[in-house]
């Protein structure tokens, strides 16, 4: 299940501009994205993976007064349609993405809160039969804390999706994720590593999963 490449990026969240190169390794998935500023108040972000995913997105934040950041962010990708390949034998169905995500951030004395909501509309390349067709949402929040050398995040995510497909409650239920990062505040040979794990939890059945997922993420980003 792709989640959104760069929410609650710390270097999104301490600083008012990012630019650079991410690599990161999600269990056997192997992601890489670079994000470009525009201008002062937007980036833009192209990202690819290992399991034939592709987005590229456009992102806006603004400084509201020295305590209040606001940041949209928007998203299109493609990603080969599994479910299809697995079930039904048909490779070469893309499943495209739309994703939305507003969110604020409050800054306080050495260390920051986050909080958001995504919109994200899932559909196939079918035109007999649906599949994976749904739509998503969230409303999130993180906490940073923002140490000497390094940060720490804690974020809590509540899921819901809608099913639009043709199989019937698939893609569909609620969830709750737990999330915890930790990483540089400076570089190292000119790279922020950083990791995170967390835990993906259905609240009975949610888009086909039934039991609790543990990833892990291990990366770097190069700014420039």
């Amino acid at each position: 299940m792709k989640t959104i490449s760069i929410t609650c990026s710390a270097m999104m969240l301490c600083t008012s501009a990012f630019a650079g190169i991410d690599l990161s390794i999600e269990k056997d998935v192997i992601e890489i994205g670079v994000t470009a500023t525009v201008t002062d108040n937007t980036y833009l972000y192209i990202g690819g993976d290992s399991n034939e995913w592709l987005g590229i997105g456009v992102g806006y934040h603004k400084f509201v007064n020295s305590n209040w950041k606001l940041a949209s962010y928007y998203e299109f990708s493609l990603e080969d349609d599994w479910l299809m390949g697995e079930l039904a034998g048909v490779d070469g169905v893309k499943t495209k993405t739309h994703l939305v995500d507003l969110s604020a951030i409050r800054f306080f004395d050495g260390y920051s809160t986050k909080f958001g909501v995504t919109s994200e509309f899932v559909r196939n390349g079918f035109t007999w039969m649906t599949v994976d067709d749904a739509n998503k949402y969230s409303a999130y929040f993180a906490a940073a804390k923002y140490l000497q050398h390094v940060y720490v995040i804690g974020k809590f995510e509540f899921h819901y999706a809608e099913d639009k497909s043709d199989m019937v409650d698939f893609n569909q239920g609620t969830a709750n994720e737990w999330e915890l990062s930790i990483g540089t505040m400076r570089p190292i040979w000119h790279i922020y590593p950083y990791a995170r794990v967390s835990a993906f939890s259905p609240n009975g059945t949610y888009y086909g999963m039934d039991e609790i997922d543990y990833s892990w993420t291990v990366g770097g980003q190069v700014s420039f």
